[in-house]
């Protein structure tokens, strides 16, 4: 009784346990309330794991919807540098403004949320009317996509965090039930204890 159950494993074995008790409602005075505990756990077991699967399934469509604006922002910045360096020189002082030696291709998301900002705001003081109409809007647009989905991917994140720590505090309550509900059956049965009953107790 010293681990908490994984929560597939709580889940069965709830179940498990709630059949064994049903079959002994004669054998036990403390039945209905003992089932009744264990009846709302095993409720709040199977809501609190779904709602934590569902919050991992966003999280994960999260973080591939960010990775694809990344990808995408990083095309987008590659080409435009590459426009610009065949418009200036690279060693003129406008183009090492921009440019971070390179540094671009490890860029956070947040990092190249910033390098396009940046980009954008040199391409609007820039003087080269077409490039800047043309890759501005580009850019506007890119990075208010990656600005959303950065953000979508952290709330999903800590609502991942958040869904996984209460599935955590239910199976410790589950735990606690469950060790209550043993010792109660211990008290009835001492030494008796039946067989299905005392596997169900001993796997953890």
């Amino acid at each position: 009784m010293s681990t908490i159950p994984a929560p597939a494993d709580a889940i069965a074995e709830s179940q498990r346990l709630i059949a064994a008790l049903e079959r002994r409602r004669a054998e036990l005075p403390f039945v209905d309330v003992v089932l009744e505990a264990h009846r709302t756990m095993h409720q709040e077991l199977e809501v609190s794991h779904s709602s934590s699967e569902q919050a991992v399934a966003e999280w994960r469509a999260a973080l591939a919807r960010r990775w694809e604006c990344e990808v995408a922002g990083r095309r987008l910045y590659r080409q435009i540098m590459r426009q610009l360096a065949e418009g200036y020189r690279t060693e003129a002082p406008a183009f090492k403004v921009i440019s971070r030696g390179g540094a671009e291709a490890e860029s956070s998301p947040a990092q190249l949320l910033e390098d396009l900002s940046r980009l954008q705001a040199a391409l609007s003081i820039s003087g080269v009317s077409e490039l800047s109409r043309l890759r501005g809007r580009q850019l506007e647009e890119l990075s208010l996509e990656l600005a959303h989905a950065i953000g979508h991917a952290d709330s999903c994140e800590h609502r991942r965090r958040s869904s996984a720590l209460d599935n955590r505090m239910v199976r410790e309550v589950y735990r606690r039930v469950r060790g209550e509900t043993c010792r109660a059956l211990v008290g009835h049965y001492g030494d008796d204890l039946p067989f299905d009953l005392r596997c169900l107790f001993e796997q953890y």
